[in-house]
């Protein structure tokens, strides 16, 4: 049996401006390649099934929302994306959420900050499980 495929991403302590893409570091290298960097915002992820795992926290100064959401096989896909509302001034909003994503062929997966106002302290963790199936 072939060695698993995963990897595992994260970022803290960044400010999340409303309409653009979370960076993400690498913190576990999968050393097959077939998941990998194109830079800190892409990921690039060969043909197969993966299960994704991802977390995202901010906090607010006001009363405001939290949006984020997957990108891969050429488009958004808001039914796996994190959406949290608050009303009180100085606090947080997080969520995760889990996917099994059907790449048909090479895609980019990416997540993206939609909130209403910038997110200060903000916090992502990403794990990528390449699945097995015949």
């Amino acid at each position: 049996m072939p060695d698993d495929v995963f990897a595992a991403f994260t970022n803290y302590q960044m400010q999340l401006s409303p309409n653009t893409l979370i960076p993400m570091f690498p913190s576990v290298i999968d050393t097959t390649g077939n998941i990998t960097t194109t830079d800190l915002t892409h990921i690039s992820l060969t043909a197969g099934y993966y299960l994704i795992s991802y977390e995202v926290s901010v906090l607010f100064n006001a009363a405001n929302y939290m949006q984020v959401t997957p990108y891969y096989n050429g488009a958004q896909h808001l039914e796996t994306s994190i959406y949290f509302a608050n009303s009180a001034p100085g606090s947080s909003a997080c969520g995760s959420a889990f996917l099994i994503l059907n790449a048909p062929a090479p895609t980019e997966f990416s997540l993206t900050y939609s909130g209403s106002a910038v997110g200060r302290e903000g916090q992502v963790t990403l794990t990528i499980l390449k699945l097995r199936r015949s």
